[in-house]
């Protein structure tokens, strides 16, 4: 049973389908559907056909990946994660394993901003796995083959998210920007 589903926008284009297929190969526990004309009672009713916690909507700007939308089982926006570029993992890393058996984490750099930390804990919250701390990727080897998930302040104000293999720190991608994080308070 999966604990989220990962979906697009009913309007897409072939990099943001590309992008889905990357974020399901690095997010094991994710299933990935394609949505066709699917409206929001229906992926509602997907979501809690499947059991999972919450669904990710990847929607288009420009052709590209332009918003992760985590939407709740009861169909409500929680969190809005606006990208300002995303890199497919063949653009990282050309010659990476093409799927990772299991997040072990999600990383954050030693004296990361507010910001950063409240993104890593949503997403450690929904992926069910742990948030530690390191000043380099580097520093969070173990020798499984698992991944975990980066996240560090970039310039203005943005967030650096993106995906290293646990046994060589070989980043695998993909690479995104986040320029902004909008939370709605569920009651």
């Amino acid at each position: 049973m999966p604990s989220l589903l990962l979906t697009t926008s009913r309007k897409t284009s072939n990099r943001v389908r590309a992008f889905a297929r990357d974020l399901s190969s690095v997010l094991p526990g994710v299933e990935r559907f394609n949505r066709g004309g699917m409206g929001l009672p229906e992926l509602v009713a997907r979501i809690n056909q499947n059991g999972a916690k919450a669904a990710i909507v990847i929607s288009l700007w420009r052709g590209n990946p332009g918003e992760m939308t985590i939407l709740s089982s009861k169909g409500e926006e929680i969190i809005n994660i606006r990208l300002e570029s995303a890199l497919l993992r063949r653009e990282v890393n050309p010659t990476g394993p093409t799927r990772i058996s299991r997040v072990d984490s999600v990383v954050i750099k030693t004296g990361s901003s507010p910001s950063v930390i409240a993104l890593a804990e949503d997403i450690s919250s929904l992926l069910n796995v742990e948030l530690s701390e390191h000043v380099d990727p580097h520093d969070a080897l173990t020798d499984e083959t698992q991944s975990f998930i980066w996240l560090e302040d970039g310039n203005s104000g943005k967030i650096f998210w993106t995906h290293y293999n646990t046994i060589n720190g070989i980043e695998v991608g993909p690479r995104i920007r986040v320029s902004s994080v909008r939370r709605k308070r569920i009651e």
